[in-house]
């Protein structure tokens, strides 16, 4: 994952890279397994496969339909502190 020593900016770069890297291996083994029921009991886990509903609001839409006033008088803001990383230009 990169030497402890690292300053923190560039750790954090290297954590956000094998999370991706990651997320993309999780996606392609999730396919593999909704694919295949046959090859879902591994030696250590067996994948279960299940459905859920899940429900969102579309902001658009509803701006459409109650007015814009209306939605902002509903509408919280809170205040997140966000990290962003820009590679540096190196000299040389």
């Amino acid at each position: 994952m990169g030497a402890p020593n690292r300053h923190a900016a560039d750790r954090l770069s290297d954590v956000r890279s094998e999370i991706r890297r990651l997320q993309v291996e999780e996606e392609k083994l999730r396919a593999h397994l909704l694919a295949h029921a046959d090859d879902r009991v591994g030696d250590e886990h067996i994948a279960e496969i299940g459905a859920q509903r899940r429900r969102w609001v579309d902001m658009r839409g509803l701006s459409e339909a109650v007015g814009d006033a209306v939605l902002r008088r509903y509408t919280i803001t809170r205040r997140v502190d966000v990290v962003r990383l820009r590679e540096r230009a190196h000299e040389g």
